[in-house]
């Protein structure tokens, strides 16, 4: 049996260190698996997206984290030549792990390793904003950068529980924006509290949050919660939390393949958890690549 090549990047304190004290138990099942491998002990983000854009030397890339390191792996992925570029692993060790749940793949690690030693692919969307790539979500405003202001420490201790403290906090300060896009041939202007291009089905661990979203269907849902009175708003954002469906007369949702936005100020943007472009944005339907589940 020819030896596969694999790479295995790892983020060493995603999920309360979940992965280092199976090490070992992944290189042997990757190992038995028939895979030559190769481990990097990922120093930083932009480690993993460096280690990655330089993959074109495997045939698997294995990234063990949460989705804020798949993030990084994807945007140093799409820059090898598709011919050339390796399928991804997915070890799910972060907090909220929104791609993995999206792609039903099994919490446990040995499991998980498993998926990726049968090699059955996945054909996967990707969104993209102005130069920047996201698996999972896009999105500005209340809430959305959250996850870049929690503390490590208290993450791994927390685990989601922290954003929902971190969000709370943020509330008394906020200040919504506008937004202005054609889609559909006409041209909208909406004062909001939280702007989202949907790629997944979960996001911060909120899970079915756009229950018709695809992975697969080249499309992006947009989600906006228009700003109309605090206590209604509140209101949005408490069934938003817990995963329920909100009617399209107070939440705005649509679909698209691309869509420019602009802003009435400069609003920083969330990419899959870790911070994204400045507006104005250029939305659209990235690259496809291919994921084991």
């Amino acid at each position: 049996m020819l030896s596969k090549r694999l790479r295995l990047i790892y983020n060493p304190y995603a999920g309360r260190r979940k992965l280092t004290g199976q090490l070992d138990t992944v290189i042997r099942i990757f190992q038995e698996s028939g895979h030559e491998v190769s481990v990097h002990r990922a120093c930083s983000p932009e480690d993993i997206e460096e280690t990655a854009s330089r993959s074109w030397d495997v045939d698997r890339l294995v990234i063990a984290g949460g989705d804020g390191s798949i993030h990084q792996v994807v945007n140093g992925l799409v820059s090898i030549p598709t011919v050339q570029r390796p399928a991804l692993g997915i070890l799910p060790v972060g907090t909220a792990n929104d791609l993995a749940y999206a792609l039903r793949l099994p919490k446990s690690i040995p499991e998980a390793c498993k998926i990726i030693g049968r090699g059955n692919v996945y054909s996967m969307d990707t969104g993209m904003v102005n130069n920047r790539y996201f698996v999972n979500v896009a999105s500005a405003g209340l809430l959305t950068d959250v996850s870049q202001k929690v503390d490590i420490r208290v993450k791994n201790s927390l685990g989601q529980l922290a954003y929902f403290l971190k969000g709370i906090e943020t509330l008394p300060s906020y200040r919504p924006f506008r937004v202005e896009f054609e889609y559909d041939g006409k041209r909208y202007t909406e004062e909001v509290i939280l702007f989202m291009a949907v790629n997944g089905l979960s996001v911060g661990g909120i899970r079915q949050l756009v229950p018709r979203a695809s992975l697969s269907d080249g499309k992006l849902d947009i989600l906006m919660v228009p700003l109309v009175g605090w206590p209604e708003t509140l209101r949005i954002l408490l069934r938003v939390l817990r995963g329920e469906h909100v009617s399209t007369q107070r939440m705005k949702e649509f679909q698209i393949s691309e869509l420019t936005v602009h802003t009435d100020r400069p609003i920083h943007s969330d990419l899959d958890g870790e911070l994204g472009p400045e507006s104005t944005w250029r939305i659209s339907v990235g690259p496809k690549i291919s994921v084991f589940c």
